[in-house]
């Protein structure tokens, strides 16, 4: 019960991160981005999107990957961070961007879509990056 209520907090601290004024500005740019490209490339309608690309939504479930690191590998308290959540961190942060770029790469004809969609997707990935790393390490701001 605790570990679930840790979960929650760590999730919903992750999502407050996308309040800060540059990441807040940062989404509305990515929003107006893909609702432009929307109107203008049409991407559900378009020969060149194809129903696998709906695949591209499981890159949020980094977000729940980066809480449960944040939640099952806290900082214990002793003089260094918890090196092995630190590390799994890391892996999950280039995992995250390999993952970005690979999109951005597969939906070749409608790239712009591509971009704005992957930044929004990051975002919380971001958060929840940051506030794992945070409880990692243990240096709370």
């Amino acid at each position: 019960m605790d570990q679930l209520h840790a979960a929650l907090q760590l999730s919903a601290w992750a999502l407050e991160f996308m309040l800060l004024p540059p990441i807040a500005l940062i989404l509305v740019i990515a929003a107006a981005s893909v609702a432009w490209a929307a109107l203008k490339q049409k991407p559900a309608e378009s020969l060149f999107w194809k129903q696998r690309r709906w695949a591209v939504l499981a890159h949020l479930l980094f977000f729940p990957v980066a809480i449960a690191v944040g939640v099952l590998l806290p900082d214990g308290g002793s003089s260094s961070a918890n090196r092995f959540g630190n590390t799994s961190l890391k892996i999950l942060l280039c995992a995250s961007l390999i993952s970005c770029v690979f999109w951005i790469w597969r939906m070749k004809q409608l790239r712009w879509f591509a971009v704005g969609l992957m930044a929004l997707l990051e975002m919380p990935v971001l958060g929840a990056l940051f506030v794992a790393g945070m409880s990692v390490t243990g240096d709370w701001l």
